[in-house]
């Protein structure tokens, strides 16, 4: 038991220690302007802040993709599933989007191009009756500006 509490403690560590750069928190122009590259999703599970291994990938494209690219910024945008408190889901959704800030900047997004958001009206977009969407729901959006 103490050793998995451990292991919990010492996750949530490194998963919310402050990376050494400012993030803009901010909005980011909605999805009805134009964006330079499709859009990268990050998932998560329920609940859960913690990237998944095969999202480092996923990440490491895009950071690749805006600096092919020159973009100006990054958006970072989380959500959740309607699942859970609005309050809690709303504090979830920025845990997860400054979990995929950080890992961009780790593999070199310069900081002043990120920035991080939550979408409150994407909270349970998709379909509630389906598993499928609400594991859609549980993610990051990654969107070239």
């Amino acid at each position: 038991m103490i050793k998995s509490v451990a292991l919990a403690l010492t996750a949530a560590g490194t998963l919310f220690a402050a990376p050494s750069f400012a993030q803009t928190v901010g909005s980011c122009p909605s999805a009805g302007a134009a964006a330079s590259e499709q859009p990268e999703w990050v998932l998560f599970d329920l609940g859960s802040a913690v990237l998944k291994p095969e999202a480092k990938p996923t990440i490491q494209k895009a950071v690749a993709t805006a600096k092919a690219r020159q973009v100006v910024k990054v958006c970072i945008v989380g959500q959740t599933d309607k699942l859970g408190d609005k309050n809690y889901n709303a504090k979830l959704a920025m845990d997860r989007s400054h979990a995929v800030a950080a890992q961009m900047v780790r593999d070199g997004m310069p900081a002043d191009k990120v920035i991080i958001a939550t979408n409150l009206e994407a909270f349970g977009n998709l379909s509630f009756g389906s598993k499928d969407a609400q594991e859609k729901d549980r993610r990051v959006t990654i969107v070239f500006r």
